[in-house]
């Protein structure tokens, strides 16, 4: 008897790109070991033969590959929709990244979700040759290509990491730490594409050739915000504004050799109330 058949919503975060996939229940995923894979966080599931099907393409996908894998990603708002693996167990198989899935929450599947292993060239990755050589970086942070770098200049270990699924963080499959400016360095910003949407108070930032997101700048609301603000709450309110923009957010999916497993995350799980786009109008951001 044949598994009854679900249909599940996925998109970019932008909207620009929508899909949907006509299968069972899905109750597991796989992720694969691959230096892009894990820049990426993609979690994989392979669709039968006509169960994908494209219903909005507003024509922003672009593709990037690397030894292991060739992906697809949205060039506006960074989400990876799909790939193709040119080496290891699952070559030649197109596989759907689960993040961009509406219905799935990637926090559920993460005991049910099996890892493959890809052999891959040797990769030595070295600073930019525009890092200051006089700095001890703690951690290097790098795109999958190498054109956007960031130096933290602090230990991870000084640093909260936190994750959430909301439909933004999910997507882009950020796990974050929040230093303060004066603690990192960013290389390549000129080679990064800027993502903002909702009220735009900061901006995503993602290598535009290979389209892993390395860091985000915060702008934060404009002073007139607080003009109604109580004079007894003003100095603290302030106070955490100030704060608040003076961070510059980093992705620890791109530290290079990191075993993301060994991390103490403090994680947030929002379920699926975040994860709606409107089915008409304008697209996101």
């Amino acid at each position: 008897m044949a598994s009854e058949s679900t249909k599940y919503r996925g998109y970019c975060h932008c909207g620009g790109f929508r899909f949907e996939l006509t299968v069972p229940e899905i109750k597991s995923a796989t992720a694969c070991d691959c230096r892009l894979c894990k820049k990426k966080g993609y979690i994989w599931t392979v669709p039968p033969k006509g169960s994908y099907k494209v219903v909005r393409d507003d024509g922003h996908l672009q593709t990037y590959e690397s030894a292991s894998l060739r992906h697809q990603f949205c060039g506006r708002c960074s989400t990876g929709i799909s790939g193709e693996h040119v080496a290891g167990p699952t070559k030649g198989q197109m596989a759907i990244n689960l993040l961009a899935v509406r219905e799935v929450n990637p926090f559920q599947l993460e005991q049910d979700t099996t890892v493959t292993h890809v052999d891959e060239p040797e990769h030595a990755l070295e600073p930019r040759q525009d890092s200051p050589p006089e700095r001890k970086t703690h951690h290097l942070f790098s795109c999958h290509c190498g054109r956007v770098q960031a130096q933290l200049l602090t230990p991870v270990s000084e640093q909260q990491v936190k994750q959430d699924n909301c439909s933004s963080c999910i997507r882009k499959a950020y796990i974050g730490v929040y230093p303060n400016k004066d603690q990192v360095r960013i290389h390549g910003k000129e080679y990064t594409k800027a993502y903002m949407y909702g009220k735009k108070y900061g901006a995503d930032h993602f290598c535009a050739t290979c389209g892993v997101f390395v860091f985000a700048t915060v702008i934060g609301p404009p002073l007139s915000v607080f003009d109604n603000v109580p004079p007894e709450r003003k100095e603290f309110v302030m106070s955490v504004y100030r704060k608040n923009i003076n961070l510059l957010p980093l992705n620890m999916r791109c530290v290079e050799g990191l075993d993301i497993a060994s991390l103490n995350i403090d994680k947030t799980d929002y379920g699926a109330e975040d994860y709606e786009l409107p089915d008409e109008g304008d697209v996101t951001g």
